[in-house]
């Protein structure tokens, strides 16, 4: 099965790299919302002690500049597989104290040989990895590399293609755009990019992490089209 990678996806010619994380704001349903969801739930589930946060998906950095902004007793991993938006990550990493405590590598993750982490994060990662084994071996991956009982907080856009559920709120989700300063030309690029991805249903992506070895699974968040659960190693 073939599958959008993120470097495949349509931006406005005007849009470059550094402003992935403005447009992500502007189309992401409670963007901000998800990463101090995510703090607050490490918050009560990490000792009161150093802890080290794997962070699949690194992207640009901006997630572990938000995890470990307050936290000073937090230290991070990050894997990514866009070379660019690691470079993206490094350097404004390197600005804030934070670039002292967090390494970002260009991998996979199953390349890692890093491993027994205290906490990981997956956050709209795993829907550029298609079903067809490859999903179920991405997410095998990261609990391999994660302490027993550690949790995964994963954020994914979930639903089935063709489905009338999952197109109403693909439209709902333009229409949402829109609202927040987008045009509608870069927002019917954004839902044509989004209707490649390989997304699967909520009950498929539980099942999933559920093989993949992840127990306890509690739902987190839920923005239209995208739904986030801690799921425990």
């Amino acid at each position: 099965m073939s599958a959008l990678k993120f470097e495949d996806q349509k931006f406005p010619e005007n849009v470059s790299i550094n402003d992935y994380a403005r447009l992500a704001e502007q189309f992401i349903p409670g963007r901000r919302s998800i990463f101090t969801i995510v703090e607050a739930a490490f918050l009560e589930l990490l000792p009161e002690a150093p802890a080290r946060i794997l962070v699949v998906g690194a992207g640009g950095g901006e997630e572990i500049l938000r995890l470990g902004e307050n936290n000073p007793q937090w230290s991070f991993v990050g894997v990514d597989t866009y070379e660019p938006m690691v470079t993206l990550a490094r350097q404004r990493l390197a600005t804030t104290p934070i670039g002292a405590r967090a390494e970002v590598h260009v991998a996979t993750i199953d390349s890692l040989d890093d491993k027994n982490f205290d906490a990981a994060t997956c956050i709209l990662t795993a829907h550029f990895v298609p079903d067809d084994g490859a999903k179920l071996d991405f997410l095998k991956a990261i609990h391999a590399r994660m302490k027993s009982a550690a949790p995964l907080a994963i954020i994914d856009g979930v639903g089935v293609a063709g489905d009338d559920t999952t197109e109403l709120l693909r439209r709902i989700w333009r229409r949402h755009a829109m609202l927040n300063g987008v045009t509608p030309e870069v927002a019917n690029m954004n839902a044509e990019n989004f209707s490649k991805l390989p997304v699967v249903s909520e009950d498929r992506l539980v099942q999933l992490m559920t093989k993949a070895g992840f127990t306890r699974l509690t739902p987190i968040f839920r923005g239209i089209a995208i739904k986030g659960w801690l799921a425990f190693a």
